[in-house]
């Protein structure tokens, strides 16, 4: 009778450490909820943030001489980052000096009203563009900036770039 009872509480609290240890709180475990892997992602000044809808477009640019991509990442609504760069695999030096096949001009915006206060673009740092598969429409890759609107700078950091729709022009 001694055996069987602490048996039974063996099976019992096997049972619960087993469905403790199987159960997850996490949103990306296939509920259909896009993780923080699966999203733009970039510091402000040291403060993290994650887009919630990145696309891009691609087209021809006449200017820069081949396809290029313009990437677009909206955080509650409003448009955060505008991101321009070669459609290809490469690591662009973040600069505001035109449209080159060799360059990225990438862009923080806060939202407000006022183009030229609102809009901080690149003035120095990186894109990296590491997959561009026009194919199945994903890019991947990081990117960093500091980013000047003529009175003042914000610094973007540890800014990861990821898109799984491309619309082409």
């Amino acid at each position: 009778m001694k055996t069987t009872i602490i048996l039974g509480k063996s099976i019992v609290l096997s049972l619960i450490f087993i469905s403790l240890s199987c159960s997850s709180d996490s949103k990306d475990s296939n509920s259909g909820t896009p993780s923080a892997t699966d999203k733009t992602t970039f510091k402000l000044d040291g403060v993290l943030i994650t887009a919630d809808e990145t696309t891009a477009t691609l087209y021809t640019n006449p200017v820069a001489g081949g396809q290029y991509l313009d990437v677009y990442a909206t955080k509650d609504g409003v448009e955060v980052l505008e991101l321009h760069m070669p459609a290809s695999v490469g690591n662009y030096p973040a600069q505001r000096s035109g449209f080159t096949m060799t360059e990225s001009w990438l862009t923080y915006e806060t939202g407000g009203t006022d183009p030229m206060l609102d809009n901080f673009h690149s003035d120095s740092g990186t894109m990296d563009l590491t997959t561009c598969d026009l194919t199945t429409d994903e890019l991947r890759g990081t990117f960093n900036f500091i980013g000047n609107n003529g009175t003042t700078t914000k610094n973007i950091t540890e800014g990861k770039i990821v898109v799984s729709e491309i619309t082409r022009l």
